[in-house]
């Protein structure tokens, strides 16, 4: 008989010691599945954005807003995969040399259609309306600027900038 079997205590078990290694295993693989989607979001959405940098506000516009969809987890489901948009506010007066400047800078064609100023609307009719805009293909994307309006008195101007991959055309 073997005298170092008998000499050692029974092995406890510690079951209480699986669970943190479990809730950890778990943990980690889901860290890992949203480290995966923000990856493939910035990596998807990369070109789009950087287009999007391009076109830079003018001093005086206040950013109201942005949307971005894209990457290979994209549903496309309410905003088309591939798609941006971001929204600046002003007072200021713009113009279509404004819109001419910051679109050619981008390196968009820069026609602009429109005034900037008069409402396509009936009169004492209010509504938002495109009062310009400038649109051109750039890289695979179609790009639009445009300057929005409530009224033609209105002295609060609604500049968009929109993105959207050439696949999304209907």
């Amino acid at each position: 008989m073997d005298a170092t079997k008998d000499s050692q205590p029974p092995r406890k078990r510690r079951p209480w010691l699986r669970a943190p290694k479990g809730t950890l295993i778990t943990l980690a693989v889901i860290a890992a599945a949203l480290l995966l989607f923000q990856a493939s979001y910035l990596l998807g959405t990369a070109r789009m954005v950087s287009l999007a940098d391009r076109l830079r506000p003018l001093e005086g516009w206040k950013p109201d807003g942005e949307n971005v969809s894209g990457g290979i987890f994209c549903t496309g489901i309410d905003v088309p995969c591939d798609s941006m948009w971001r929204q600046y506010r002003t007072e200021q007066p713009v113009t279509p040399d404004d819109v001419r400047r910051l679109s050619v800078a981008a390196g968009l064609d820069g026609k602009v259609e429109g005034d900037c100023q008069s409402s396509p609307l009936p009169a004492n009719v209010s509504s938002l309306y495109t009062a310009c805009r400038a649109s051109s293909v750039l890289d695979g994307y179609d790009i639009e600027v445009q300057v929005l309006k409530h009224a033609e008195k209105d002295p609060e101007r609604i500049i968009q900038f929109e993105l959207s991959s050439i696949k999304n055309r209907r």
